[in-house]
């Protein structure tokens, strides 16, 4: 019997999904946000922590604005409305795109 060669390795998928820091990152250079919104948009659910990595290990400015929400029954909910700074959009954009250098690499 011969021996049979190993398989070659396997290129991970192209369809994987992007880190929720771009796509967080993506929303934010087209619109501010909100909790309820990222949710609903792409399954956020730790938006407040996203936005800190954001902030803190990427040097981001967002800015941070409270914003009243009437819930279901008729009391007020407070969420963050989160909004890239204008100062912070060129770094924004270099980080998405040397994600997705690193994705097609």
């Amino acid at each position: 019997m011969t021996k049979q060669q190993p398989a070659p390795p396997v290129k991970k998928a192209a369809s994987r999904k992007p880190p929720k820091k771009i796509i967080a990152l993506q929303y934010l250079m087209a619109r501010s946000l909100i909790q309820l919104e990222a949710l609903s948009l792409y399954g956020e659910t730790c938006l407040h922590s996203t936005i800190s990595e954001l902030s803190n290990t990427h040097g981001l400015t967002i800015e941070r604005q409270p914003e009243p929400h009437i819930h279901q029954d008729g009391g007020t909910a407070y969420f963050t409305r989160y909004t890239l700074a204008e100062s912070s959009r060129a770094d924004a954009d270099n980080l998405v795109k040397h994600y997705l250098a690193k994705v097609a690499a």
